[in-house]
């Protein structure tokens, strides 16, 4: 009798043994570093910030691999149309392991599903926002505040929250349905500037080849056209960008801030930055945006 009770004994350890360590899972930072892999959500056509061309990967691909080399592991990548479905929503999904080029702002991303919740952010490592545009000829060397343009008519994007932003600050906006729109009316003389997202340096140089964007895509770019050189985005109007991960993922977190702080210097991001004609900004001050 003594040896079945031992034997059940010993069976009970072992099954809860078994049982202990199934339910000890391992952490983001653990699986990565056992696979040697890190798994990056990215769109495969959002130039100038990711695409799955190897030539002209973009600013967060770029970022990634380097992020990917300081953690001493290889790059994946988990393709995602953005004009069909979310980043961040895979992200939770468990499709890949972090999102980049994340705006450090959780009130507009709680409004769909509550993702602000569920996604903690890294360390930021530049700023980002919208910029003024004009003609190459325009007299604007001088320009550092909107307020100095308050009386020139400002195309901006509708829907957008620059659009939004000069409407409740009283400026005379014209509303456009694309950038590639105001870029045009801006081309065509129809108004003095537009304020756009940052990426309108590379529309201004590259064009917008990829028709899925809207009919109002193009291959053209924009000689004629400069972003205006030393204005910075002011509040309202500005956000610190960083990379985001699953609430609970701590230590992952903390490997990606080592990286950042250490690694990733503002020398470097505002080298990759002028690849895509990108303006480079350091972080803002989250009290400030």
């Amino acid at each position: 009798m003594r040896e079945k009770l031992k034997c059940y004994a010993a069976c009970i350890g072992l099954l809860l043994l078994m049982v202990g360590g199934q339910l000890h899972a391992d952490t983001t930072l653990e699986r990565v570093q056992k696979k040697g892999v890190l798994t990056i959500c990215a769109d495969p056509h959002n130039l100038p910030y990711s695409s799955s061309d190897p030539k002209t990967p973009g600013f967060d691909v770029e970022v990634a691999q380097l992020l990917a080399e300081e953690l001493g592991v290889s790059l994946k990548f988990h393709w995602i149309d953005t004009v069909r479905d979310s980043l961040l929503a895979d992200l939770l999904r468990y499709h890949c392991d972090c999102v980049l080029g994340v705006l450090i702002e959780e009130r507009a991303m709680e409004e769909t599903i509550e993702i602000g919740k569920r996604v903690d952010f890294s360390t930021p490592y530049f700023g980002t926002g919208y910029i003024l545009v004009t003609q190459e000829g325009q007299q604007s060397a001088n320009i550092r505040k909107l307020d100095e343009v308050k009386t020139e008519t400002l195309g901006t994007e509708a829907g957008s929250v620059a659009g939004d932003m000069l409407k409740q600050k009283g400026y005379n906006r014209r509303l456009y349905p694309s950038q590639i729109a105001v870029l045009n009316a801006l081309q065509k003389g129809q108004i003095a500037y537009g304020c756009l997202w940052a990426n309108a340096g590379w529309l201004i140089k590259k064009g917008s080849p990829n028709p899925r964007r809207g009919a109002e895509s193009t291959e053209k770019a924009y000689p004629d056209l400069k972003l205006i050189d030393g204005y910075v985005p002011e509040p309202g109007f500005r956000w610190s960008i960083a990379v985001a991960v699953r609430k609970g993922d701590g230590d992952f977190n903390n490997a990606i801030n080592a990286v950042i702080q250490e690694k990733l210097t503002g020398e470097q991001i505002e080298k990759i930055c002028k690849k895509y004609h990108l303006p480079y900004y350091p972080p803002f001050n989250q009290t400030e945006q």
